[in-house]
């Protein structure tokens, strides 16, 4: 029998994932575009595409990313997951950066 990949899914991420799905119904519903035409759009069957509205996590991320580069939404979303966004990541990487630079013994401070 094979696994369902929802098994796998943390708990966490079953209500975002969901929420996805439901904006990007308000975005094509926002649009005037059919299921079918969108579908069209993303290169998927209208199949496929119900289940990203439903915040499917076994739909591929290529179907995913097709979806949101049809509402050009895909920057968008890149941009919200850049480093500078990720505040306890920022914290880390300053924790971590190098305070003093120091040379190695020996080593001259002339190039020639």
């Amino acid at each position: 029998m094979k696994k369902s990949s929802s098994a796998s899914l943390l708990p966490a991420a079953v209500q975002p994932l969901h929420q996805l799905g439901q904006h990007i119904r308000a975005a094509r519903q926002a649009r005037g575009w059919t299921i079918a035409e969108t579908a069209a759009r993303a290169v998927m069957s209208p199949a496929t595409y119900k289940r990203i509205e439903a915040g499917d996590c076994s739909v591929s991320m290529t179907s995913w990313a097709n979806v949101l580069a049809q509402f050009r939404l895909l920057e968008q979303w890149v941009a919200a997951l850049a480093p500078a966004q990720d505040r306890l990541g920022e914290v880390l990487r300053a924790e971590r950066a190098v305070k003093r630079v120091r040379k190695p013994k020996g080593q001259d401070d002339y190039d020639f």
